[in-house]
């Protein structure tokens, strides 16, 4: 294993880390953050392995209980939480990301427009995938807790007030990956 993909793995840990600061409480519990972006860039930038690694790396961070999660919360709980499920969806949308783009080419090109329609359609169902975990799991747990939810209900608090934001992140998310996949290619392919 390259100590530079350790490293990158680090830093996009640390990026989703940081997102937790930014946090827009909703009246459902489930707040605005940027690290569902930033781990939808981790898988578009690195791949799917390492993008992963990164999430992972997070979700261990904050299951240890430093607080990395939302609005600055730490500890398993959480993971166990109305949240858990988007946690997931963000690693599995990390995986998905890196596995349809592939691993980072130096020869990617952020002119390309077949490469980055490519990148905005994959994208786009990158950021659906953290839904596919989270909302389910959202229900099960708000039953659990003797609160049960309708699925539309679910979707009225854990899905509709958040799709402004992800569009707005969605359409920040197809230049970075552009941009910052032949970028990290070039550090990520270098043999020690």
């Amino acid at each position: 294993m390259n100590s530079r993909k350790i490293i990158f793995s680090a830093l996009f840990a640390a990026l989703i880390s940081v997102g937790c600061v930014i946090a827009i409480p909703l009246p459902g519990g489930v707040p605005i953050t940027v690290q569902n972006m930033f781990c939808v860039l981790a898988g578009g930038i690195l791949g799917s392995f390492y993008g992963a690694i990164s999430v992972l790396i997070w979700m261990v961070l904050g299951a240890v209980g430093l607080p990395v999660f939302a609005n600055a919360h730490g500890g398993i709980a959480i993971i166990l939480g109305p949240t858990g499920g988007y946690m997931l969806g963000y690693m599995l949308a990390s995986l998905f990301l890196g596995i349809t783009l592939g691993s980072p080419k130096i020869t990617g090109s952020k002119k390309d427009k077949k490469f980055i329609l490519k990148v905005a359609l994959l994208a786009l169902i990158a950021y659906i995938i953290v839904y596919l975990p989270g909302i389910p799991w959202f229900m099960h747990v708000m039953a659990g807790k003797g609160k049960p939810q309708t699925f539309q209900n679910a979707l009225k608090l854990t899905f509709i007030p958040f799709i402004p934001g992800d569009m707005i992140k969605w359409l920040v998310t197809i230049p970075l990956v552009a941009t910052l996949r032949p970028v990290a290619a070039r550090y990520l392919t270098v043999e020690e």
